[in-house]
């Protein structure tokens, strides 16, 4: 009986990637693993290539977001540290010129964003991309609510806030990128109006990185740090629907 019962679990937990994700991404999302549990230098990257207009109106009514203050991070303030990422790669991040905007409710700190404006290297893969309109278009990433925040306003909220920020700059357009398993991430930007520019993979074997995308250039390979892909984006997508 025990025997059954653990081919049963074992079969749920095989299948259940391909329920969540479809039977193509969940295939990608199981290779993945399987990579993963080989080496931790193996991995394979799925992701979508997203582009979303900044709304000229508040996406929430004031008195929602009363208590929401949204202000920018800048290296060395304590909050850097409270963020999950390595110090390494927050440390890449400002010295690419990342902009790092926090929300604050009541004085506590919540959550946060950060962008890149004309150019972004992404620092999970060998990637750079390209932002155009050159100066309307920024680059977000790593959008983070910490977990007990995370049943009320506030990704609405540092949404909100980040776009009166960056509409104050005149920037029209927002590009990012998802990981393609993340299905609760990619319901929350669907509520924010963005359209889909590519897709891309990126297999890494060591020092090895294979990219293949619907982006110009494609299929590119990488043997090494300084060798990255070059991605152009246009925000075209948008006036197209």
């Amino acid at each position: 009986m025990s025997t059954r019962i653990g081919e049963c679990t074992m079969i749920e937990r095989l299948a259940s990637p391909f329920r969540e994700f479809g039977w193509a991404a969940g295939l990608l999302y199981t290779i993945d693993r399987i990579l993963r549990r080989v080496s931790p230098e193996l991995a394979l990257y799925v992701y979508e290539i997203m582009v979303q207009p900044i709304q000229d109106q508040p996406l929430l009514p004031d008195r929602l977001t009363a208590q929401l203050e949204i202000r920018e991070i800048r290296p060395g303030d304590p909050e850097i540290e409270l963020m999950p990422a390595r110090p390494d790669i927050k440390e890449l991040r400002f010295a690419q010129n990342a902009i790092c905007l926090g929300a604050f409710q009541k004085g506590k700190f919540i959550g946060y964003i950060w962008f890149c404006f004309r150019i972004y290297d992404e620092d999970e893969v060998r990637c750079t991309f390209l932002l155009t309109p050159r100066d309307e278009a920024v680059f977000d990433f790593d959008l983070y609510i910490f977990p007990e925040y995370r049943m009320g306003l506030g990704f609405m909220g540092i949404w909100n806030g980040a776009s009166k920020f960056l509409r104050s700059r005149g920037i029209k357009y927002t590009f990012s990128r998802l990981t393609r398993f993340n299905e609760a991430s990619r319901r929350a930007h669907a509520h924010l109006g963005w359209k889909l520019v590519g897709r891309a993979f990126f297999l890494r074997a060591w020092r090895v990185e294979v990219m293949g995308s619907t982006i110009f250039p494609y299929v590119h390979i990488s043997f090494g740090l300084s060798q990255r892909v070059l991605m152009k984006l246009s925000p075209n997508v948008l006036s197209g629907s």
